[in-house]
């Protein structure tokens, strides 16, 4: 988790930042296996598209991004009044390859570049229900009947839960160092359950508690 938090921050960084010099670690040249990305490498335009070229694991990886991300898109598209959203998630995907590309600049890069396309993977499949789902759980959140948080676990990889609350949908991650009970994402957004109770924190640090309705 700490380096799908470290992408985010990469993407902040000025342009004057000290870089840290990756492609010593990495095979100059190509692999036995010739690695088949979604893209053709022949136009590969930075040191990551560079680097998922030359690794199996890397450009297996963007070919299985690249077909989740079509399954989104076509369930997307079955949808009436659907063209912004299509927009929004192009726009999107866009962005979160700029931030992968960041990852040029990680101490390791090419762990940082496969922890990128996973979590991204999993953000889609949780977004849009593209894996098994456990039925969604209603929290009562504030004390406040009509502020509801509805909670899904979704069966990626890594897990995720699905929070939809107040009009906005956030995808959380398991975090690797708790006990299992505690999910998070980059945008500050944390999610915590013990027993009946949830601890929420929202963006620009609005933390709530919430109970489960039976």
């Amino acid at each position: 988790m700490h380096v799908l938090i470290r992408i985010g921050l990469l993407a902040l960084l000025a342009v004057s930042a000290t870089q840290t010099t990756w492609a010593a670690s990495e095979p100059k040249e190509p692999t036995s296996d010739t690695a088949k990305p979604s893209f053709d490498c022949a136009t590969a335009r930075n040191a990551i598209e560079e680097l998922v070229c030359r690794d199996p694991e890397l450009a297996e990886l963007d070919v299985r991004l690249a077909s989740v991300f079509e399954s989104a898109l076509k369930k997307v598209e079955a949808m009436p009044n659907t063209a912004p959203e299509i927009r929004h998630m192009k726009a999107y995907q866009l962005r979160w390859s700029r931030e992968r590309n960041e990852c040029a600049r990680s101490k390791d890069a090419k762990e940082c570049t496969a922890e990128s396309y996973r979590y991204r993977i999993a953000d889609l499949q949780a977004r849009f229900f593209l894996v098994s789902s456990k039925s969604p759980s209603v929290y009562m959140c504030r004390d406040n009947p009509k502020n509801e948080l509805i909670v899904t676990y979704v069966e990626s990889d890594p897990a995720t839960v699905r929070l939809d609350h107040a009009g906005k949908t956030v995808i959380t991650f398991k975090d690797d160092e708790g006990d299992g009970k505690r999910f998070v994402n980059p945008q500050g957004v944390s999610f915590e359950v013990e027993g009946d109770m949830a601890l929420v924190t929202w963006p620009r640090g609005n933390e709530f508690e919430c109970i489960q309705r039976k």
